[in-house]
């Protein structure tokens, strides 16, 4: 018996890197957003904020313990895509990356914090 194939399968570093840095952090700040100054619009808010800070920022800064994770989740995916040896997909991860550095570097992660409420 064949398994159905779901639109949710993840087996490429991109995808992966795709689903970490764009949709949960666009998951997490629209609930924030749309729920405004209550609890739960807090709590959203909140938990975007420190998943850009400390889950997503590729850029380290050891003082603060943030960039950490953020340096690991590439390299993991990279090695995994050169094991692979998928080069298309290596190059789209890179790509990803480097947008996700140029975000954190020209620090447009704080002007998506603008609409919050904490």
């Amino acid at each position: 018996m064949e398994q159905k194939k779901s639109i949710f399968d993840l087996k490429k570093s991109w995808q992966w890197m795709t689903y970490i840095y764009i949709v949960l952090p666009l998951i997490m700040f629209a609930l924030g957003w749309l729920m405004g100054d209550n609890d739960m619009g807090k709590f959203f808010s909140g938990l975007f904020h420190a998943y850009n800070l400390y889950i997503m920022n590729p850029l380290l800064d050891f003082g603060k313990k943030m960039g950490i994770i953020g340096i690991l989740i590439p390299l993991f995916l990279f090695g995994w895509a050169i094991k692979r040896k998928d080069y298309v997909d290596l190059a789209i991860s890179v790509g990803i990356e480097a947008l996700v550095v140029l975000y954190f570097w020209q620090e447009w992660n704080y002007l998506a914090i603008g609409p919050l409420r904490f």
